[in-house]
């Protein structure tokens, strides 16, 4: 079975540069204050800090539905806010998975952004593929994102 594609795009209020240092440069620091119900904790295994290479352990509170996702950054450009990570090691592969590779892309729009998410999910050979999995997981990024986005419309100097 092939790669499954899914795009999402997401229009903001806040402008690119902020929502992608909060999305994804800080998103260790951030999402466990902002969202304890899904994130315990965000830890790196390889590096030190959101640049290329690095691995970030994702940890869920007890209760959810899952335990950890390993998250390795593949492409990182700050100057044009484009991330790009693969999921590659967790109980969110599901035992389906070989991996999940996510982009995000951040454009400018007036004094706010658009955001285009890319979801490639590539299921192992062999295995039926399920299409509620990969939805429920773009419909979580989706409100991550709007978390994210209400604090910083109500912090207006945070990663400004």
């Amino acid at each position: 079975m092939g790669v499954k594609t899914y795009n999402q795009e997401i229009e903001s209020p806040v402008a690119a540069g902020r929502l992608f240092k909060a999305l994804c440069l800080d998103n260790h620091n951030l999402l466990p204050k902002l969202m304890p119900e899904s994130f315990k904790s965000i830890e790196f295994v390889e590096g030190t800090s959101a640049t290329v290479g690095c691995v970030r352990q994702f940890n869920f509170p007890d209760g959810f539905q899952y335990k950890y996702a390993k998250h390795r950054i593949d492409e990182l450009d700050v100057a044009n806010f484009y991330c790009k990570y693969t999921t590659t090691e967790g109980d969110v592969l599901d035992g389906k998975y070989e991996c999940v590779i996510n982009e995000s892309k951040f454009y400018p729009k007036g004094s706010g952004c658009v955001c285009k998410m890319t979801t490639h999910v590539h299921p192992l050979p062999e295995t039926e593929f399920n299409e509620e999995g990969p939805k429920m997981g773009q419909e979580k990024m989706k409100k991550m994102f709007k978390t994210v986005e209400e604090h910083l419309i109500a912090n207006p100097s945070a990663y400004a």
